[in-house]
């Protein structure tokens, strides 16, 4: 029943995604020529130039990429890929051609953000689903396993290809410019959707005033805090490290807090995306 539960979830996950990913294309980036990049971009360029439906193009151009994924990929992921390709091809013709879903806006600009807006909110809930969305991740692991690129070094490889053959296609660089900035918007919405916002911030406070930026750091902020001892690899002296975790809104008041007690102290902030446990 556990496992059954989750399966559900990812299942609601793949096909939600793959329902904003053609919404993406049809409303806003296939009809104005924005070719984003990997398979969904390509099959747009494709789409322009032999007028085969673009749903259709990525579904041919996934098969032998999926047929890839049969050596380089796991069952259960590869399982979950093929089912949201299907789905975001099958939704992407079904609204175009079955239902005569036409673009919301001819301006490019809105069609930019609001197409990588859905494209990041499909491939983030089909990443959140266990599964990828395209034949392009695929072929990139394929690759970094048997070369010395990583996997995101070949993706963006294969975007800039796309997009430059956008602009060559289309003769119109603008374009190209235009799907460069929906793969940014896509990317961060990705990323918002994975890990959350930040709103918390870790930091790591080396100091000889443990305890005195500790009792502070508890009355001050109401936030406990993990002492612990640490050495310097060019010195013998041992020193004491503070790990705490706050709220973003108090940052600044631990900053107050450690240059008043000991102004040499060396101070790391970092984001805390995800937080598990009691106190959050």
């Amino acid at each position: 029943m556990y496992q059954f539960r989750y399966l559900l979830r990812d299942f609601l996950l793949l096909f939600t995604g793959s329902i904003a990913l053609a919404l993406a294309l049809v409303f806003f980036l296939v009809q104005n020529k924005i070719a984003t990049g990997g398979v969904a971009g390509m099959a747009i360029v494709i789409h322009h130039l032999a007028n085969l439906p673009t749903g259709l193009v990525m579904l041919i151009i996934n098969i032998p990429l999926m047929l890839l994924g049969l050596k380089f990929l796991g069952k259960k992921f590869l399982v979950k890929t093929v089912i949201a390709i299907f789905a975001t091809s099958f939704f992407t013709d079904f609204f175009a051609i079955n239902l005569h879903l036409q673009r919301l806006t001819e301006n490019l600009m809105l069609a930019t953000i609001y197409g990588g807006v859905l494209i990041g909110i499909g491939l983030g809930l089909i990443f959140k689903g266990d599964a990828s969305a395209g034949g392009g991740t695929i072929l990139a692991r394929a690759i970094s396993q048997r070369t010395r690129f990583k996997t995101g070094q070949i993706l963006f490889t294969i975007d800039i290809f796309v997009i430059f053959s956008a602009a060559v296609v289309f003769q119109n660089v603008e374009l190209a410019l235009w799907g460069f900035l929906t793969i940014f918007i896509a990317t961060q919405i990705i990323d918002l959707i994975l890990t959350g916002k930040p709103f918390a911030k870790v930091v790591h406070i080396m100091t000889d005033q443990v305890e005195e930026i500790g009792t502070h750091i508890l009355t001050d902020l109401g936030r406990s805090a993990t002492f612990m001892p640490v050495k310097e690899m060019q010195s013998t002296e041992t020193k004491n490290l503070i790990l705490v975790v706050v709220d973003a809104s108090q940052i600044y008041r631990l900053r107050d807090i450690v240059r008043v007690h000991d102004p040499s102290a060396f101070m790391i902030v970092t984001d805390a995306r995800e937080i598990l446990g009691k106190g959050f």
